[in-house]
């Protein structure tokens, strides 16, 4: 008995799919399985085709071709263990079992489920060409499916090489979904670019080939926004601009500029540039470098006789590597040294300056958790100062620790409810035993924290900023459709309801000047607009009220926070 089953190339087309797992990942397949029978009598005379459902003996399988991947959980003894079961099944617990050729196929099939839910995109099982003996084994052989040729399509200002290079590594390598999916993660972190593949036969037998379908945004975008962000004494009003440049360079590098200009009263103005350029030969490392400086006038108010005013300034160098980049996870660390420099006048005499280097070390972790539909953000950094060049007199602040640590945490989480509406809680804290400079203390107050209160209201060694909000797409018309081309007002307008706790400490000399413990908690709601195909017009308003015992300083009762922005 002669059966004969082979991956054949298909003579129209190739078959194209898309998997659910992997949105925008196509692949392009071409193996056709037949199964044909050759009679092979003592006589030398060869059965009909109409034999071909006609049952044979079957006394076990041989499973050949398995590959050991522990971390997949596939390897030739599970495998083997799983036809075995498969071919008892189908011959109803009786060995050796009458199967036809489309049970063999079943067999087969199930190996190939198999490597499918383990990840293995072009892995097979087959039935080759053979003839039984009579020990009654049929061999049912796999080929795992290697990656060949590794193409790029589509770009315009990225070189290729660039594009192609986080997927380079699984040339001659098993193709796996996870794998693949972690090569192109890599691929559209670069700035402005987003990709897809294409799986297609290879030259050789066993190989796929990899076209990575890539698609640029504008190399230059601009951004324009305003916003109440700030406080009477250095400016109610923000007017902000921006302009990010990808790939200047052709290296797969940003470059990103901003500029703030604080109104009513027009007395403070912050400018910052930052470069990042990804290292080449390590997916995910990159270098950095940044500078922001700032200069605030106080002559309003009750500081308007003292004309205080003063520049602080900030530049950093720095390496980032995600190590992690999958659907699921995505875990980055880095290493950023920074240089932190404040200087204050008035009347003409220097009444602060402080000037430092710090060394940060910390991680980020993204977690998509899919199973419960919710997104955890994480992240961890622990700061410490290197060398300190303040002047040991300072007549506005504490004397600070010349070698303080601090420690820094961030967690958000966003829960899906429905399809429209979601829970988000967020922490954020810092620890120190040390008397820190106003530069490095933990701020309590403003649109990012407890909203009831004005930016930076109060300064802490140590402390704690929390919120709860309840999310809603729409409530009530979140199906309509809007004027804005048709679009669902689901996908245009967020209504929510929050509420905030924070707290801060002082340590050591700085006692003397803040309160032991200071606590801010407030509720309020929320409206957030999009319309992405507008210039990517955003709109966010927030009135939160106090309800705590502690009242704010400026003695409101409720708080409007409003901010805009525009890109082009």
């Amino acid at each position: 008995m002669t059966i004969s089953c082979r991956p054949r190339p298909s003579t129209l087309a190739n078959a194209l799919f898309v998997l659910p797992w992997a949105a925008g990942l196509a692949l392009t397949l071409t193996c056709a399985t037949a199964l044909a029978q050759e009679a092979a009598p003592a006589t030398g005379t060869s059965t009909s085709t109409t034999d071909a459902a006609a049952p044979i003996a079957v006394q076990a399988i041989r499973v050949t071709g398995v590959g050991d991947h522990p971390r997949e959980q596939i390897d030739p003894a599970r495998l083997q263990a799983l036809a075995d079961a498969r071919l008892r099944a189908l011959g109803g617990g009786t060995l050796p079992a009458q199967l036809s050729f489309a049970q063999l196929q079943q067999i087969a099939d199930t190996l190939t489920q198999a490597y499918r839910q383990a990840g293995f995109l072009v892995a097979r099982a087959y039935l080759p060409v053979q003839t039984l003996g009579p020990d009654q084994v049929v061999e049912i052989r796999v080929v795992e499916g290697r990656v060949g040729k590794i193409t790029v399509e589509g770009t315009r200002r990225y070189d290729d090489r660039l594009i192609a290079s986080p997927a380079l590594a699984l040339q001659g390598q098993i193709l796996r979904q996870q794998d693949l999916q972690s090569a192109l993660l890599y691929t559209r972190d670069l700035p402005g670019v987003s990709a897809t593949s294409v799986l297609k036969p290879g030259a050789n037998p066993g190989e796929t080939d990899v076209v990575i379908q890539a698609s640029e945004e504008r190399p230059l975008q601009v951004s324009v926004g305003a916003s109440n962000y700030g406080t009477p004494s250095i400016g109610r009003y923000r007017a902000q601009l921006g302009v990010d440049w990808n790939n200047p360079l052709g290296l797969g590098d940003h470059l990103s500029a901003s500029y703030a200009y604080a109104l009513d009263p027009a007395n403070t103005w912050q400018g910052s540039l930052a470069y990042q350029v990804p290292i080449a030969g390590v997916d995910g490392l990159s270098a950095s470098a940044s500078y922001t400086r700032s200069v605030v006038n106080l002559d309003n108010g009750a500081f308007a006789a003292l004309d205080i005013q003063g520049p602080t300034q900030q530049s950093a160098l720095g390496l980032d590597w995600k190590f992690v980049n999958s659907d699921a996870w995505r875990v980055q660390s880095w290493l950023h040294l920074v240089k932190e420099s404040s200087r204050l006048q008035g009347l003409g005499v220097l009444l602060s300056k402080q000037k430092f280097d710090v060394a940060e070390l910390g991680t980020s972790v993204r977690h998509d958790d899919r199973r419960l539909h919710g997104i955890d953000l994480l992240q961890l950094s622990v700061r410490g100062a290197l060398d300190d060049d303040s002047p040991q007199t300072d007549y506005l602040y504490a004397r600070h620790d010349r070698h303080f640590t601090v420690a820094r945490l961030s967690y958000t989480r966003l829960q899906g409810l429905t399809a429209t509406q979601r829970l988000q809680l967020r922490v954020n804290g810092q620890y120190s035993d040390d008397t820190l400079t106003p530069l490095e203390q933990f701020s309590l107050g403003g649109p990012t924290s407890v909203r009831a209160f004005p930016l930076g209201a109060a300064l802490g060694d140590r402390g704690f900023d929390s919120g709860l909000e309840y999310q809603v797409d729409a409530p009530g018309f979140a199906s309509a459709a809007s004027p804005f081309g048709g679009r669902a007002w689901g996908q245009l307008l967020t209504a929510s309801v929050f509420y905030d706790y924070g707290r801060v400490y002082p340590n050591g000399a700085n006692r003397a000047v803040y309160d032991s413990v200071t606590t801010f908690e407030g509720a309020g709601v929320g409206l957030s607009f999009r319309l992405p195909d507008w210039h990517g017009l955003s709109f966010d308003l927030a009135a939160a009220k106090p309800t705590g015992t502690t009242k704010p300083g400026d003695g409101k009762d409720v708080r409007y926070w409003a901010r805009f922005g525009l890109t082009f």
